[in-house]
């Protein structure tokens, strides 16, 4: 675990996208939010926001609307964009950690190793696992500390932590624990790190979708959503991980 830690973050090439850009989101969007908030959110909440917000609104003071709005554009549209980066970051470590193995030419020493292959599977599994909660943690952390910073100087109202926003953040580990067991299936049968990072849009296409499902009324995150979501992403990743590790040879990172 600690070699394939010491591994990924030698590289600013893999490392410096996978926190910068998600730093970057995390403060950048919360002031979008914020602006759309201030002067567009009366306009957007008449004509595009779910029949069920759009009635509440008309009975209710501009400020209300606005944190309504404001709420409901950080968990439903913005929350699906932040819940990508369990998927890329896991996708990158665990690509990095196994395919990169071939790349690196260092897969004959580490074969050479007495470890065994679950031995060799949990160190690698938890060596992309464990930088991605806590990075995910981080993360929306920022993103929810610069949101409510913004809602208490002007509305004195946090709008975050809300219920669905934690269920959200709850889905992190299943969704990164997906990632990573999709590249072990497929680890012995690609020969790079870009193609093994590929697999994770199977993951990440579907959670894209969710922010325009949300605009249009066909989703609302809501706690039922998220936790059938939880449920779902936990058989899934049983299912995942199992073939994966049926299906990995120490043998494969050599070939």
């Amino acid at each position: 675990m600690k070699k394939d830690l010491k591994e990924t973050f030698s590289s600013i090439s893999i490392y410096g996208p996978m926190l910068g850009i998600p730093i970057f989101f995390a403060i950048i969007l919360p002031v979008m939010t914020f602006y759309i908030t201030l002067y567009a959110a009366p306009t957007i909440t008449s004509k595009l926001l779910p029949t069920t917000i759009k009635v509440s609104s008309s009975v209710l003071s501009s400020s209300i609307r606005s944190i309504k709005f404001m709420e409901f554009f950080s968990v439903n549209v913005l929350g699906p964009v932040f819940l990508t980066m369990p998927i890329f970051t896991a996708s990158v470590i665990a690509a990095d950690s196994f395919a990169g193995e071939k790349e690196r030419g260092t897969s004959e020493s580490l074969l050479s190793t007495p470890i065994s292959k679950s031995e060799l599977l949990s160190g690698k599994i938890l060596a992309s696992f464990v930088p991605t909660i806590l990075l995910t943690l981080a993360i929306f952390g920022i993103y929810g500390a610069v949101t409510d910073y913004f809602s208490i100087s002007v509305f004195h109202f946090a709008i975050l932590p809300t219920i669905p926003w934690l269920l959200m953040l709850g889905t992190a580990p299943f969704l990164a624990t997906a990632s990573i067991g999709l590249v072990v299936l497929v680890s012995s049968h690609v020969k790079g790190v870009k193609e093994a990072q590929q697999i994770s849009t199977l993951l990440v296409l579907p959670i894209l979708v969710l922010p325009f499902a949300s605009i249009i009324g066909l989703a609302v995150l809501n706690v039922e959503f998220l936790v059938s979501a939880i449920v779902i992403l936990a058989i899934l990743d049983a299912i995942i991980m199992y073939l994966g590790i049926k299906s990995f040879r120490k043998e494969s990172i050599l070939q």
